[in-house]
C-alpha cells in the first residue's frame, strides 16, 4: 500500500510538472499577429493586424493600396479550425473590403474602386519555437460587391481570388 501510494504521489508530482511545462510553452505561442502581402486581407497590397479575442477566433484590419484606384481596406474576422499550438491551422474567413476595381479609361484617374463581403477558406503555417513567423493562403469568394456592371457598362469581374502572405505572431 505504501508503494501504491509513493508511486501515486510520483506520477501527481510529475504530471503536475510537465502539465506546467505544457502551459507555460502555450503561453509562448504568439496569438496576435501582423502581416504584409497582396490580397483582400492586406487592402490589396499591404499590411493587416489580427487581434486573438477568444479561442481560435481573431477579429482582423487590414490597410493597403490597390495601386490602380487609391487606398484598400478590410475589416474581417477569422476563425481557425485548430489550436494555437498547431503549426497548420485551417480556417474560414470574412472580409468587407474593397474587392472589386474597374478601369473606364486609359489613365489611372479612371479607375474605381468598390467594396463588398467575401468569404474564405485557407491556412495559416507557422514555425519557430514560439511560432512567431508564418505564411498565409486563402480563397476567397466574392459574395455581395458594389459593383453593379449593368449600370455602368463593364464586364463582371471574376468571383474568385487568392491571398498571400507573411505572418509576424507577437
Amino acid at each position: 500500500m505504501k508503494r501504491i501510494l509513493t508511486l501515486s504521489l510520483f506520477v501527481f508530482i510529475l504530471s503536475t510538472i510537465v502539465y506546467s511545462q505544457d502551459s507555460s510553452q502555450i503561453e509562448l505561442l504568439k496569438k496576435n499577429s501582423l502581416g504584409v502581402g497582396l490580397g483582400f486581407p492586406y487592402g490589396f497590397l499591404g499590411g493587416n493586424i489580427d487581434i486573438n479575442i477568444a479561442p481560435n477566433f481573431n477579429l482582423s484590419a487590414g490597410l493597403g493600396s490597390t495601386i490602380f484606384a487609391g487606398m484598400g481596406y478590410s475589416f474581417g474576422c477569422k476563425y481557425f479550425l485548430a489550436s494555437v499550438v498547431r503549426s497548420f491551422r485551417p480556417r474560414v474567413s470574412a472580409y468587407y473590403c474593397v474587392n472589386t476595381i474597374v478601369n473606364y479609361g486609359s489613365s489611372l484617374k479612371d479607375n474605381e474602386s468598390f467594396t463588398g463581403l467575401n468569404l474564405g477558406l485557407g491556412f495559416q503555417l507557422m514555425w519557430g519555437r514560439n511560432k512567431s513567423n508564418g505564411f498565409d493562403f486563402d480563397i476567397y469568394y466574392i459574395a455581395t460587391t458594389s459593383l453593379e456592371p449593368e449600370e455602368v457598362g463593364v464586364e463582371a469581374p471574376g468571383k474568385v481570388k487568392v491571398s498571400l502572405g507573411y505572418r509576424y505572431g507577437f
